[in-house]
C-alpha cells in the first residue's frame, strides 16, 4: 500500500511530481506507480476537443497501455482498431498497403480516437491506478531545488492558497512548449514550421476503413482516418503564413467519392488547427527534473509516432528504476541514455519519408521509386518499415540499413526512365547532401 508522507516542515512528500496530465504525463505517473514510486499529477485542464494532436496508437503502444491497465478505458472511450496504412500515390493504381498484421510477434491492431478523448480517458485511468494522486485543477507556480530533490509550488483551482510539495524529481509532460524544460536551461532547436488544418467528417466513405491513409500527390501528403464509427479525421498541410484554407492540388489528390465527402464536410463542419516543427532538445533530463514525450521532441506528424513515443517515453523513465530507492541520478543516466538512440532514428525518418513520398527533383522521383519497389518485392521491408513507424524499432544501424535498401531499389528507376541519365550525377549528390542534413538535424 502506498503512502504519502511528510517531511519535517509538513510538506507532502511523493517520489515524483508529473506536471501535465496528458498521454505522456498521465501513462508516466501509472508507469512510475506500477514501479512502487509515489506520485502525484498535476493538471491544469485538458484541452477540448477543439484541439488537433494525435489520434493514432501504433500496436506496441497499445501493448504497453493494455500492460498498465489503461487499455480498457480507451476502449471504453470507443476506440476504434487501425490496422496499418494505405498509401495512395497518383502513379499506382491501387495502394500500397503496410499492414500490422505483418510484424511478427506483434499485435496485429492499435487504435484510433479523438484526441481529447484518449487524454480523458487516461486520466480517469490514472486516478484509479494505487500510488497515484491526482490533481485534475492544479498549475505548477515554482520549482525550487532542494538537498533532497525539489519544493514544488502549486496552485489549485479550488484553494485559494498555493501549496508547496516536497518531491525527489518532477516530470515535466508539459507538451512542445514546455515551461520547466525551459526554467532547467534545456536548449531546443526547432526545424521546419507548418500549420495543420484538420476536419472531422462525417460517414465518409474511406476507401479503406480502419486504416490510416496518406495521400500522396502534391507538395505535402493529406493523412485521413477513423475516429469513431461515422467519423473520419482529415488533415492537410500548408505553410504557416498561408491562408486557412485547403489547396486545390492537395484536395485533388483524393480520390472519389472520399474526396467529395471531403470537401462536404469542409464546407459544413469546424476547422481544427495547430501549429507543428520538428523540436529537439539538448537532453531530456536536468537537475531532478526528466521531460517526456513532446517536451522531449517531435516531428512531422505523417509518420503518426507522437502518442506512441509518448508512452515508449513513460516506460523507458518507469524502467530506469530498478526498484522505488533507485537514487534519481542514476535512473535519469539511464534514461538518457535509453532514449538517445530511439529519438534520433524517429528524427531522421519523419524528414526522411516525407521528403521521399512529397519531394520534387530527379533525386526524390528515384527513392519514391526505390520505396515502393522494396514495399512490393520485400515483405520484410514492409515488416521493417511499419516497425520502424511504430517504434518497436528504433535501432540506428537498422534505419541506415533500410535507407541503404531503398536507394539501390531507387537505382533501378534509370532503367524504366524515372530519372534520365544525365540528371542521376546531380541527383546523387543532391540526395547525398539531403542525407547529411537529416543526420545533422536528428543528432
Amino acid at each position: 500500500m502506498h503512502t504519502v508522507t511528510s517531511d519535517t516542515l509538513g510538506h507532502a512528500m511523493y517520489d515524483a511530481v508529473v506536471v501535465g496530465g496528458g498521454v505522456a504525463g498521465s501513462t508516466s505517473a501509472v508507469s512510475l506507480a506500477k514501479k512502487g514510486l509515489r506520485v502525484l499529477l498535476c493538471e491544469a485542464g485538458l484541452p477540448s476537443n477543439r484541439r488537433l494532436a494525435g489520434e493514432l496508437l501504433h500496436p506496441p503502444a497499445t501493448r504497453t497501455l493494455d500492460e498498465l491497465g489503461l487499455l480498457p478505458e480507451l476502449e471504453a472511450a470507443g476506440a476504434m482498431p487501425a490496422y496499418g496504412f494505405a498509401i495512395f500515390t497518383p502513379e499506382r493504381e491501387k495502394p500500397t498497403m503496410l499492414s500490422y498484421s505483418e510484424i511478427r510477434g506483434e499485435r496485429s491492431t492499435g487504435i484510433a480516437l479523438e484526441h481529447a478523448s484518449i487524454t480523458h480517458a487516461l486520466l480517469t485511468g490514472a486516478k484509479r491506478t494505487p500510488g497515484i494522486t491526482v490533481w485534475d485543477d492544479a498549475r505548477v507556480l515554482a520549482v525550487e531545488q532542494t538537498e533532497g530533490g525539489n519544493d514544488v509550488r502549486i496552485q489549485r483551482k479550488s484553494e485559494s492558497e498555493a501549496r508547496t510539495i516536497s518531491t525527489r524529481f518532477v516530470v515535466s509532460a508539459e507538451g512542445r512548449k514546455s515551461k520547466l524544460r525551459s526554467q532547467a536551461d534545456i536548449g531546443i532547436r526547432e526545424h521546419t514550421t507548418f500549420r495543420m488544418l484538420g476536419w472531422k467528417i462525417p460517414n465518409a466513405r474511406l476507401p479503406y476503413p480502419g486504416y490510416g491513409h496518406v495521400f500522396v500527390g502534391s507538395h505535402s501528403p493529406v493523412l485521413a482516418y477513423q475516429v469513431s464509427r461515422t467519423e473520419t479525421r482529415v488533415m492537410f498541410e500548408v505553410p504557416l503564413d498561408a491562408p486557412l484554407e485547403v489547396p486545390r492540388s492537395l484536395l485533388a489528390a483524393l480520390p472519389e467519392p472520399f474526396r467529395s465527402d471531403v470537401e462536404r464536410g469542409i464546407a459544413e463542419q469546424p476547422r481544427t488547427t495547430a501549429r507543428f516543427c520538428g523540436l529537439h532538445p539538448s537532453r531530456v533530463t536536468a537537475e531532478k527534473l526528466a521531460v517526456v514525450g513532446d517536451a522531449g521532441g517531435c516531428v512531422h506528424p505523417l509518420i503518426a509516432s507522437g502518442m506512441s513515443f509518448c508512452i515508449s517515453d513513460a516506460a523507458r523513465l518507469a524502467n530506469a528504476f530498478s526498484s522505488p530507492t533507485t537514487s534519481v541520478e542514476e535512473a535519469f543516466a539511464k534514461y538518457e541514455t535509453s532514449r538517445r538512440q530511439p529519438m534520433f532514428t524517429r528524427s531522421a525518418l519523419g524528414p526522411a519519408l516525407v521528403d521521399a513520398l512529397c519531394g520534387e527533383g530527379p533525386e526524390f522521383r528515384l527513392v519514391r521509386h526505390g520505396l515502393f519497389r522494396y514495399w512490393d518485392r520485400s515483405m520484410r521491408g514492409r515488416e521493417t518499415s511499419l516497425s520502424l513507424l511504430a517504434c518497436r524499432e528504433s535501432s540506428l544501424p537498422t534505419l541506415i540499413r533500410e535507407y541503404v535498401t531503398v536507394c539501390g531499389f531507387a537505382m533501378t528507376g534509370m532503367a524504366t526512365g524515372v530519372v534520365k541519365p544525365q540528371e542521376l550525377p546531380g541527383a546523387a549528390f543532391r540526395l547525398l547532401k539531403k542525407t547529411s542534413g537529416y543526420i545533422r538535424n536528428a543528432a
